[in-house]
């Protein structure tokens, strides 16, 4: 018999703990994105830090079982949930800190007008402990605007990273993957902006792609794929933004939420989603995938943090084909001095 495959964990670079878990406790309906957003928000106002703390333990709980030693998740700021998102997910990171490494971006989610209150908002949790800062690119009318002043805040609060939901409708008009990335250069920001989705790159020209794409090489973002958006939208050109070298990784995105009902927390089931999608068949381009999962966090303190980390999780294969075909659970983790088995 084989010998065990024995890694650090995988990565999952985009999740919404906060949110995880509202369904099946509340009935899900599709509807177009906006309408699902405002019962969102209806749900918002309702929650207490110790619910946001109860689902988010549950999602993780999940996300562990799967072998995620790695997880960067947005928390929403803003008038209807206050802070309360902030403290639930710093308790849970205190607590699972032998566990996993948990890095928290206070997000704008309902946008600057909506409610203008969440500008001190933000910069009050960024007060609140070591995190980062997320935008949406789509939720203020001018989404040049909302990105330049999410990056003013970030330099004023000297937020480690930065990360904007990107171009999420996938429409070619809401195209400002070039103006993070042009943002990025101008302020110096390399290495320390995140762009998640990307959507409309998939949908405007070669020629506009390709000059977006050597933007965000020069500007050293890092570009976040989630693969269940392709639901409503898109998925991002995926194989150019690898094939120039730009630092790519997975998210699991809304899990048992209004946005997204099903999620397994399962790293090895997204991958897989993007491997049918967009036909990672290839033995080099199966290896890829895998390597996303393996990445390790571009922020050198969370890198540190993980690296002390004494947890080791074990598969019977590091085939990449058998890990993707199959998205198998780890036969166990391994904390230093036992084993656990699954």
């Amino acid at each position: 018999m084989d010998q065990p495959w024995i890694i650090r964990g995988l990565s999952n670079e985009h999740a919404h703990l906060d949110k995880g878990m509202l369904v099946p406790g509340i009935a899900y309906t599709d509807a177009p994105a906006p309408v699902r957003g405002g019962w969102t928000r209806e749900c918002k106002s309702r929650f207490t830090k110790q619910d946001i703390y109860q689902r988010a333990e549950a999602a993780l709980q999940h996300m562990l079982q799967y072998g995620t030693t790695y997880i960067r998740t947005h928390v929403d700021v803003d008038p209807l949930v206050g802070l309360k998102g902030i403290e639930a997910l710093l308790e849970l990171k205190a607590n699972y800190s032998q566990q996993v490494v948990i890095d928290i971006t206070a997000f704008n989610q309902e946008g600057f007008e909506r409610f203008p209150e969440t500008a001190e908002l933000l910069s009050e949790a960024l007060s609140m402990g070591r995190m980062g800062l997320g935008g949406h690119t789509l939720t203020d009318s001018d989404g040049e605007a909302h990105i330049s002043r999410l990056f003013e805040l970030a330099e004023k609060k000297d937020a480690p990273w930065l990360e904007f939901h990107t171009d999420e409708s996938g429409k070619p008009e809401h195209f400002l993957l070039p103006a993070i990335a042009k943002e990025s250069i101008n302020r110096g920001c390399e290495g320390k902006v995140y762009a998640i989705h990307c959507n409309s790159l998939a949908n405007v020209s070669d020629g506009e792609a390709q000059q977006a794409i050597e933007l965000v090489v020069k500007s050293g973002m890092h570009v976040v794929v989630c693969p269940t958006a392709i639901a409503t939208r898109a998925i991002t050109r995926t194989k150019e933004l690898m094939k120039a070298g730009v630092r790519i990784s997975l998210g699991s995105d809304n899990m048992k939420d209004l946005f997204n009902p099903l999620g397994s927390g399962n790293m090895l089931n997204y991958a897989q989603l993007l491997a049918y999608v967009q036909r990672f068949y290839e033995p080099a381009e199966q290896q890829a995938l895998l390597n996303m999962l393996l990445i390790e966090p571009a922020d050198a303190g969370s890198a540190e943090r993980l690296g002390r980390l004494n947890i080791k999780v074990a598969y019977e294969t590091n085939e990449a084909h058998e890990l993707l075909a199959h998205a198998p659970r780890p036969s166990f983790v391994r904390d230093g001095s036992s084993l656990i088995s699954h």
